[in-house]
């Protein structure tokens, strides 16, 4: 199953958030850290996953190594960590439709991981095609490259545990969803 979007985001939305570049940058490196711990956590409630266990790691650190890279244009702007985690409205979003059942859980956060490196990384190219700092413009462009090998990760590792159509028919489901989400957030300088 080739995973697509439902909505696509205009190009007006990156022109909007490169006008306060600073505030995307720091909800950047907020979601890189969280993406990390994301995979910890899955980790930490799910040990006996093992089959996925070296890949959330190796995601996890990757997401880190994307920290850093991000910190440090936050710094080559003069700028540091804000410090605190901001809500963020598309995963409050997405989140509505996660099933309480433990093994439902697994399989629609590994799913929205998915859903939510998609959404990024489509942004990201957006972001690299009209800001005007070329230091910028380059990170956001290879990230965008880099991304595209970790939007099917997540969905792979939940067909380890779970039913191929089954994984498939949830996908669809949270895409429909994440498309609703997506489309209805007012624009803001944040990947979501």
């Amino acid at each position: 199953m080739k995973l697509e979007l439902k909505y696509i985001t205009p190009l007006g939305w990156a022109e909007n958030a490169v006008k306060d570049i600073d505030s995307f940058l720091q909800d950047h490196a907020d979601a890189e850290r969280k993406v990390a711990n994301m995979c910890l956590s899955l980790i930490a409630k799910y040990p006996n996953r093992v089959k996925i266990i070296d890949e959330l790691i190796q995601i996890s650190v990757e997401e880190l190594l994307h920290f850093k890279q991000v910190y440090a244009l936050i710094r080559y702007r003069g700028n540091e960590l804000n410090g605190v985690f901001q809500k963020d409205p598309y995963i409050k979003g997405l989140l509505s439709i996660v099933s309480s059942d433990r093994d439902q859980l697994f399989m629609d956060r590994l799913i929205i991981a998915s859903v939510a490196e998609l959404r990024g990384s489509e942004r990201f190219k957006l972001i690299s095609e009209v800001v005007d700092d070329a230091k910028i413009a380059k990170f956001y462009n290879n990230l965008y490259q880099q991304e595209l090998e970790h939007i099917s990760s997540f969905i792979n590792m939940a067909k380890c545990y779970f039913d191929s159509k089954q994984v498939d028919n949830r996908v669809n489901e949270i895409l429909d969803k994440e498309a609703e989400v997506t489309s209805t957030l007012p624009w803001r300088s944040a990947i979501h």
